[in-house]
């Protein structure tokens, strides 16, 4: 099971919030579907709700991340940071990935 930290970007949504993206080493990212320079769908599981998210690389990177845009069951754009306050995760935050195919379910990391 992949970890990464969330990071924020320095750069603030109009109500305040700084977006965020969740960034995992490229040296554990295998089991993420990945690939330099595209961006690759999954349905991204943060508490109950389940997002469309994505996913991008590039070979200037060391990280593979997690994009900064979701959107809901009903197609709304929704913010990664968000959906992460929402459910109690915080800035530079370990968490864990559970990846099967092109899903992925984000928990509590291992420290």
């Amino acid at each position: 099971m992949p970890e990464g930290y969330i990071r924020g970007l320095a750069q603030y949504y109009a109500d305040g919030v700084e977006r965020m993206e969740i960034w995992i080493a490229k040296s554990l990212a295998s089991s993420l579907p990945h690939r330099d320079n595209q961006r690759i769908p999954v349905a991204l599981k943060i508490g109950e709700t389940i997002y469309a998210a994505g996913i991008r690389s590039t070979p200037a990177n060391a990280y593979v991340w997690i994009c900064p845009d979701l959107k809901n069951e009903f197609g709304r754009r929704v913010s990664l940071a968000s959906a992460l306050i929402n459910n109690g995760y915080l800035k530079n935050q370990l968490v864990s990935l559970d990846v099967e195919d092109n899903k992925v379910s984000i928990s509590q990391g291992s420290q």
